[in-house]
């Protein structure tokens, strides 16, 4: 329990680390700025915008790009992930300063060819949230029903330690969702008797028979969980789940025949109190990495009796 506890304390670590450093490059950024050193700067707020859509980030190119245009042949793909961002931005959060720069990108050819459609809508979009009243002449208007942001789904490869092999779906509204997660070891072993912890084998099951075991052992394992997931930032998730787990321990036992000492085949038991089955508590943070690909790291509770540590890796789509 003691290794799990400090993979949870690294992979927090490491999420408030790196929004740590994000901050750090930001301001750096912004000191190049000052300093009108324009390719030191691009370089520090390039280095946040390819993990987190930072709004401030890309304005701040933005400036780059429109005030030096020895910059543009070496910014196009940067230019093209902020355009990329603003999109998701305004449409995902309704982000008006996302808005009136993509009104700009799409006016001036920024990241993109010029298009005058595209600008004119979100100058629109960007009208029914500063002035929901009102329409295109300034007067009163019955304001249209609020857009339904569609669901996105997920999933991907599950893994716990006690159940390396697992699936995880589910999808994400604008701030909320849910998800499904099942995982096992692939083992479905039968038994033939159940036996005491101590490995003992009730006499009625031998009929007078000995046996003895070199402690082989297996374990069936299967894990259930469904649960919440909420947004705390465009690239991070919070969830929470509940489920059931079945565990079944089993030993190999190998049956002698009584009084001729001979061997009379091999049998499977399965211990009566070992862990056996109950409730399942899961508890973990997603992080979307680039585009659509997310990494999941957390703990499953099971049983309220262990600990054992979470990954996973998928796609939205």
């Amino acid at each position: 329990m003691k290794h799990h506890c400090i993979i949870i304390l690294l992979f927090f670590s490491a999420f408030f680390a790196s929004a740590q450093d994000h901050q750090e490059y930001i301001q750096k950024g912004d000191e190049a700025m000052n300093n009108r050193d324009y390719s030191l700067a691009k370089i520090w707020f390039e280095e946040v915008i390819y993990v987190v859509c930072n709004v401030h980030c890309i304005n701040q190119l933005t400036t780059i790009w429109l005030a030096d245009d020895s910059m543009k042949t070496i910014m196009g793909n940067t230019m093209r992930k902020c355009l990329s961002c603003l999109e998701a931005n305004a449409t995902d959060y309704m982000d008006t300063e996302s808005m009136a720069l993509l009104i700009k990108y799409y006016t001036e050819g920024i990241g993109t060819t010029i298009n005058e459609a595209r600008a004119e809508y979100w100058k629109m979009r960007l009208e029914e949230l500063v002035h929901p009243n009102l329409n295109s002449n300034g007067q009163n208007r019955i304001r249209p029903p609020r857009e339904k942001i569609k669901m996105q789904f997920f999933a991907g490869y599950a893994f716990n330690l006690k159940a390396p092999v697992g699936l995880t779906a589910g999808g994400m509204g604008k701030s909320v969702g849910w998800y499904l997660r099942f995982r096992s070891n692939l083992s479905f072993h039968d038994y033939s008797v159940v036996c005491s912890e101590k490995g003992i084998i009730p006499n009625s099951f031998l009929g007078g028979d000995f046996y003895e075991t070199h402690n082989e052992r297996k374990e069936n394992v299967f894990i259930g969980t469904g649960g919440m997931m909420i947004k705390a930032s465009p690239s991070f998730y919070f969830s929470v789940g509940v489920g059931y787990c079945a565990h079944a321990v089993l030993y190999k036992f190998y049956r002698i025949g009584h009084p001729e000492a001979e061997p009379k085949g091999e049998f499977w038991a399965k211990v009566d109190k070992a862990l056996m089955n109950g409730v399942a508590f899961d508890l973990d943070g997603t992080y979307k990495i680039g585009g659509n690909f997310y990494g999941t790291l957390g703990v499953s509770f099971l049983n309220f009796s262990q600990v054992y540590a979470n990954a996973g890796i998928g796609m939205f789509f």
